[in-house]
């Protein structure tokens, strides 16, 4: 099936589903919380696949949207699943091809949320999938991409893995810092497991210190 018979299809299959009603904002992940918040006609800018995937989450688990992943032939579906994105609603598109915007443009017709990996944009580009993204009530998460005007950018720091001790061993958790830089918001930052040893997301608890005895 050529690319655009596969978009066609999937236009016909989504339409039949369900309508794309009118809202203002899609749902964050409640890891995200406080930290973002996804707006319509915008686009958002990660630093790496897990900040995609739980961007992702949110939407797909708590409005039942459906996805869209451009340019990834190794995206991990079992890890997305993991931080609750819906497979069902999520179509891979691992190659578009030299005409990757227009791949874009067509998927933003019809699903909720595009992740564009690995593709710069120009500035007029961007400007005009902006328009697009409004008039679809869509968003994009560039993920590892330039993407001027993004309304916010993600990323990950501090990253310390836990599991291997004395050269042995295997990777059972992460540690990392979640900073998100907002258009008109102060610099938000986060301490979480990405995953505990239990494959859950969540904040880390602050130490509490530890007391002397006296007497």
């Amino acid at each position: 099936m050529s690319r655009a018979a596969l978009i066609d299809d999937l236009r016909a299959k989504v339409r039949q589903l369900e309508g794309r009603p009118q809202v203002a904002s899609l749902t964050v992940h409640p890891a995200l919380a406080g930290m973002l918040d996804l707006q319509v006609g915008h686009a958002y800018t990660v630093d790496s696949a897990t900040l995609a995937m739980l961007v992702m989450a949110g939407p797909s688990s708590h409005d039942g949207a459906w996805c869209a992943v451009v340019g990834a032939g190794d995206f991990g579906m079992e890890a997305a699943q993991s931080f609750g994105v819906d497979l069902e609603r999520t179509v891979l598109v691992p190659d578009p091809g030299e005409d990757w915007l227009a791949v874009v443009a067509a998927l933003v017709d019809v699903v909720s949320v595009v992740v564009v990996a690995g593709r710069d944009i120009s500035a007029r580009d961007a400007q005009r999938m902006a328009a697009r993204l409004y008039e679809r009530q869509s968003i994009i998460i560039a993920w590892d991409g330039a993407w001027p005007r993004a309304r916010a950018h993600v990323r990950l720091t501090d990253v310390v893995w836990h599991g291997v001790e004395r050269g042995s061993g295997h990777l059972q958790s992460r540690q990392a810092t979640i900073e998100v830089q907002q258009v008109g918001r102060p610099a938000a930052r986060r301490r979480f497991w990405l995953p505990d040893g239990d494959q859950q997301v969540r904040a880390v608890e602050p130490s509490s210190p530890r007391l002397r005895s006296v007497g």
